[in-house]
């Protein structure tokens, strides 16, 4: 009996009238991890063993690189069939005409109720289109080494001042610091840790239309905590610091909390079981509400040149033999998304199974949460604004020159002003 996915691919038809020889179905994905890629390769051979005539050609590329790739491919009407991206790179795509709808998918797999609750709605609909499913979503969550929580004594950190005192308490330079900020300018990891902090303290970087409300309390008093994590917990670096390093700094033991997903475990499970042994994880810090947010890897279906075939393919990606098999190639680092998945399989993994807390903080947050910048719906702001450096630049003023808040809070939104000004005027 085929289920999911798997039955969704067989209500897509084959064109009646096809030119005589092999239709070809071009795939570009991100997952460079060889046992990614591989699954990919299989799941690829898979469904042209089960679709005579298709053949699935595949292009890898870093997540960077896309965001490059697929303007070049659309000049020369060169854009893939089926494609996995960052969810936000759905809203360009779509602005520029580049997307078919995935609408027809979505209901073949049983419409947005299948997926994880308000999840298709808020993150794959874009002026009233359904322009991308997601492939697997992860969030935000606080880590934190519970050996050196219990050794000083400290609860589970729950809100900013819970989370400052137990950074503090879990600094001992330079032996590891609490909770190492990452502000390298050429990164975005500052920027999304303000934007989360800035709606747990219940305000928004700029409204639906793209009108800046970075100038108000709940940014100044985001960035003010942020100070403190930085000058007394971070330790030395910071400005030269990335997102990605975050693994290393954990692994190495040098960094005692951070913010971010639940890869971060899995990759210590992996390369570091001593420090995965004593790693937990809970929600994101509280002020009004603990700072939620979702990270959406989407699949997408670019005006290439077999639109009918790609729709059949990207269905396949849900069966229950590709979905939740890929999910558990890299434990804790790929959360599902659809509903009619095999959750058993997932939860039943053992990597997976030893840290519940984890998969609980995940869950909640991906359901209650919405990308970062994506306040009021997908935009096209949020990215420019959360890759421009400006606000890596604000809290490296703050922090490492001792410049006001109120002040960088305030010239930081005047240039943010400007940028989305550029951005409307070309809509």
């Amino acid at each position: 009996m085929l289920k999911g996915g798997a039955a969704a691919a067989t209500l897509f038809a084959a064109p009646a009238v096809r030119a005589q020889g092999e239709r070809k179905v071009v795939f570009w994905h991100s997952y460079t991890q060889k046992i990614r890629s591989d699954f990919m390769r299989g799941v690829a051979d898979r469904f042209q063993a089960a679709n005579p005539g298709i053949k699935v050609e595949i292009e890898v590329m870093s997540w960077a690189a896309f965001g490059q790739r697929w303007p070049a491919a659309r000049a020369a009407n060169a854009l893939p069939d089926v494609a996995i991206t960052l969810g936000r790179n759905a809203i360009p795509m779509s602005i520029a005409g580049a997307l078919h709808s995935t609408e027809p998918v979505l209901k073949a797999l049983g419409g947005p109720e299948a997926f994880i609750p308000g999840l298709i709605e808020k993150s794959c609909k874009f002026n009233d289109a359904y322009v991308s499913l997601p492939h697997y979503v992860h969030s935000f969550i606080n880590v934190y080494r519970k050996d050196r929580l219990a050794a000083a004594g400290l609860p589970v950190p729950v809100t900013w001042e819970d989370n400052l005192k137990a950074a503090l308490a879990m600094t001992k330079p330079p032996e590891y610091y609490g909770n190492i900020l990452k502000l390298a300018k050429d990164d975005y990891a500052g920027a999304e840790f303000l934007w989360c902090m800035t709606q747990s303290a219940g305000g928004h970087f700029y409204d639906a239309k793209g009108q800046v409300l970075f100038d108000s309390e709940p940014v100044r008093q985001a960035a003010e905590w942020l100070a403190e994590i930085g000058r007394k917990t971070s330790g030395p670096g910071i400005a030269n610091l990335r997102l990605a390093d975050t693994f290393s700094l954990v692994n190495s033991g040098k960094q005692s909390m951070c913010n971010d997903s639940a890869a971060i475990i899995g990759v210590a499970a992996q390369d570091a079981p001593d420090v995965a042994r004593n790693l937990d994880a809970t929600l994101m810090p509280s002020k009004v509400t603990p700072g939620y947010q979702t990270n959406l890897i989407a699949a997408v279906l670019p005006k290439g040149r077999n639109s009918e075939d790609a729709q059949k393919f990207l269905a396949y990606l849900f069966a229950e033999e590709s979905y939740m098999p890929f999910l558990t190639t890299i434990p804790l680092f790929m959360f599902p998304a659809y509903r009619k998945a095999d959750m058993k399989r997932f939860t039943d993994n053992p990597v997976i199974a030893a840290y519940p807390n984890v998969v609980k903080s995940t869950l909640d947050s991906v359901e209650r949460g919405v990308m970062a910048g994506m306040d009021f719906g997908l935009n096209p702001f949020a990215a420019p604004v959360l890759t421009s450096g400006l606000i890596e630049d604000m809290l490296q003023r703050i922090i490492l020159n001792d410049r006001p808040v109120r002040q960088e809070v305030a010239a930081t939104a005047e240039k943010m002003d400007r940028l989305l000004q550029s951005i409307r005027s070309r809509l």
